[in-house]
C-alpha cells in the first residue's frame, strides 16, 4: 500500500465499495472503421481513433477560468481538437472568483451543463450531487469502454481508482493524473544571492532560520540601502497548516490537518506542538520576519514582490511566477524542528485533484464526452495539451518539447502566453502529467530544488475521503464552524491579538464543537478503506 520513494502516492476514498459497472448507456453498431461504436445523439461514436463522432456532437460545458487564460472559445488547444475531434464545445466559462456560488446555483436550479470541466467539483459535491441527488451519471462503465488511456491508468495505479470511487462503488468525476512527483509538491526557495552576499548558509533548525531570517531584514541582502526585504514570504493562511508543520511533527493525512500514526487517526489543532509553532510564527511576525499581509490573501500582491525577488524565503510549486528571477533562488531541504522532526508535508496524492470533469443527467452523448476527455490521459493528448502545436508553439530539443522563445519571452508573460494555448495556467484540467510533460512548468531549476524536499515527503500520502451521505452532512456542518473558528484564531495568534494565555481556552471550544466526533468521522473512513 506504500509508494516507492520516487514513485507512487497512495490517496483515500473513505468507505469504498466495489466497483460497479455503468450500464450501457447505448447499442452498439459496426462503424465504418469496422470498430464497435455507440449510437449518440448526433451519430456512430467511434471507440478508437479521430473523429470521436461521424456527425459532430456538441456539449454545453461549464468551468471556472484562471485570469491568465483566453477565452475557452479562442484557446488554441481546444480550437484544433475540435477538427480533430468533430466535437465542439460551447463553453460557459466563469471567472474563478464567484464560480462556486454560480456552480451552486446550476445543481441547486437544476439547470446543468453537459459537462462539468475544471468546475473545481469538491469530495462534498460528489457526494451530493453525485451520490444523492443523481444530477451527475456515474462514469466507472463509460471508462472501461470509452477511455482506454484512463483505464491503463488506473490499472497502474489501482489506489488512484479507489480514491475517486465514492462509497456507493461509483466514480462520478474524474481527477488529474500527475504521475511525476515535483508536480504534486511544494518546493522550499530560499534567495541563495543574499546568502552570498551575506555569507551565510541555508538554515537547517529552527535557531538557524531565525537567524538567517533577521540577517536577511537589517544587513540590506538587496543592496538599494532600504530595509525593504520580505525574510519569510507565506502566501495565505492556508500555508500556515502545511508548510512548516513537518517540523513540529504534523502531518497533512486524508487532505486535513491530521496525523496518522499506527492506523489512529489524530486532528492536530489543538495540540501542543501546534501552539509551539504558532509561538514561533508569532515572534516571526513580531519581529517583521514574517510577510505582514499573510493573512490577507492577496495573491496579486504576494506575486507581485515575489516576481521582484523581494521574499528571502517562500514556498511554491513552481516557479513561472518568477520565471525571470528563478537563478537568484535555490532550494533547501526543511528545517529540523524542536522536537527533532523534519518532514515535508506539503505534497498531493497521483489523483489529483479529483473533481476536473464529470457529466451530468441532461448529457445525451456520454460515450463522446468520455472519449473527448480520455485523449488527453495518455501520452501523446497530455504533449498535445501541454504543449500545443510543435513547430508553432513549441519544438522538440533532444527528444522533450521546448515552448518557443515567443511563448516564454511574451511581454504579458509566460503565464498569459500559455494562457492562449491551453489551460495549464491555474491546473485542475483533466489530464496526464508525466516526466515528459512536466516539464513545462517543472523546468530545470524546479526540478533541482525539488531534489531538496523528495526525501523528506511522507512515503504514504491518503488523500481526502468521499464520504457517505450520513457522515457527509455531519462533517460538513462540523467542519463549518471549526475550520471557520481556527483559523480566525489562528491568525489572531500568529498577530498578537489574541494572547496565548487563552490557548487552554481555545482548545476547550474545540472541544465543545465535538472536535472528537470529527476525528471519529474520519477515523471510520480510514478504517474502512483499510479493510
Amino acid at each position: 500500500m506504500k509508494r516507492k520513494r520516487k514513485g507512487t502516492v497512495l490517496l483515500l476514498a473513505g468507505a469504498m465499495a466495489g466497483v460497479l459497472t455503468l450500464s450501457a448507456c447505448a447499442k452498439e453498431s459496426a462503424d465504418t472503421n469496422g470498430g464497435a461504436s455507440a449510437e449518440g445523439q448526433n451519430g456512430g461514436v467511434n471507440t478508437a481513433g479521430f473523429p470521436i463522432v461521424k456527425d459532430q456532437a456538441s456539449f454545453t460545458v461549464f468551468g471556472c477560468k484562471d485570469p491568465n487564460q483566453a477565452a475557452w472559445k479562442d484557446v488554441l488547444v481546444f480550437k484544433e481538437y475540435e477538427k480533430k475531434s468533430n466535437v465542439h464545445m460551447d463553453f460557459q466559462e466563469t471567472p474563478s472568483q464567484g464560480c462556486a456560488e454560480k456552480k451552486n446555483l446550476l445543481f441547486a436550479s437544476n439547470e446543468l451543463p453537459d459537462l462539468f470541466l475544471r468546475a473545481q467539483l469538491t469530495n462534498d459535491d460528489l457526494a451530493k450531487y453525485g451520490m444523492q441527488e443523481k444530477q451527475l451519471i456515474p462514469l466507472e462503465g463509460l471508462i472501461d469502454q470509452y477511455a482506454p488511456n484512463l483505464k491503463s491508468l488506473f490499472e497502474q495505479y489501482p489506489d488512484e481508482k479507489k480514491a475517486i470511487t465514492a462509497p456507493d462503488g461509483h466514480i462520478y468525476a474524474l481527477p488529474q493524473m500527475r504521475v511525476l512527483g515535483s508536480e504534486r509538491s511544494e518546493k522550499i526557495w530560499i534567495n541563495k544571492d543574499w546568502l552570498q552576499k551575506l555569507n551565510l548558509q541555508a538554515p537547517t533548525n529552527v535557531e538557524e532560520l531565525k537567524k538567517v531570517l533577521v540577517a536577511f531584514r537589517d544587513q540590506d541582502p538587496n543592496g538599494n540601502g532600504k530595509k525593504d526585504e520580505i525574510p519569510l514570504g507565506l502566501r495565505d493562511m492556508g500555508m500556515v497548516f502545511s508548510e512548516l508543520t513537518g517540523s513540529w511533527g504534523l502531518d497533512r493525512q486524508l487532505g486535513y490537518n491530521i496525523n496518522i500514526d499506527n492506523d489512529k487517526v489524530h486532528i492536530w489543532v489543538a495540540d501542543d506542538r501546534f501552539k509551539d509553532m504558532l509561538m514561533f510564527l508569532n515572534e516571526m511576525y513580531k519581529e517583521n520576519l514574517l510577510w505582514a499581509d499573510f493573512y490577507k490573501g492577496d495573491i496579486p500582491k504576494w506575486r507581485s514582490n515575489l516576481s521582484q525577488a523581494n521574499f528571502g524565503m517562500f514556498f511554491i510549486q513552481a516557479s513561472d511566477p518568477f520565471i525571470n528571477v528563478e537563478n537568484q533562488f535555490t532550494g533547501m531541504a526543511p528545517i529540523k524542528g524542536p522536537f527533532g522532526d523534519q518532514k515535508f508535508v506539503s505534497a498531493q496524492p497521483i489523483a489529483s485533484p479529483t473533481g476536473t470533469f464529470a457529466i451530468t443527467k441532461v448529457n445525451k452523448n456520454p460515450e463522446a464526452a468520455m472519449r473527448w476527455v480520455d485523449y488527453f490521459y495518455g501520452d501523446e493528448g497530455s504533449l498535445f495539451f501541454r504543449f500545443g502545436v510543435e513547430g508553432q508553439t513549441y519544438e522538440m530539443k533532444d527528444g522533450k518539447p521546448v515552448m518557443k522563445d515567443s511563448v516564454l519571452n511574451d511581454s504579458r508573460g509566460v503565464m498569459a502566453a500559455m494562457g492562449d494555448i491551453n489551460l495549464v495556467p491555474g491546473g485542475g484540467f483533466p489530464h496526464l502529467v508525466t516526466e515528459k510533460t512536466g516539464g513545462l512548468t517543472n523546468n530545470e531549476k524546479v526540478m533541482e530544488v525539488y531534489g531538496y524536499v523528495e526525501k523528506y515527503i511522507p512515503q504514504t500520502i491518503y488523500g481526502a475521503p468521499i464520504f457517505d451521505k450520513a457522515a457527509s452532512e455531519k462533517i460538513l456542518s462540523l467542519r463549518a464552524d471549526i475550520d471557520k473558528y481556527v483559523n480566525e484564531s489562528v491568525a489572531k495568534f500568529i498577530l498578537g491579538e489574541l494572547s496565548f494565555d487563552r490557548w487552554d481556552a481555545y482548545v476547550n471550544t474545540l472541544k465543545k464543537m465535538q472536535l472528537d466526533e470529527l476525528e471519529k468521522a474520519y477515523q471510520q473512513a480510514y478504517d474502512t478503506m483499510k479493510q
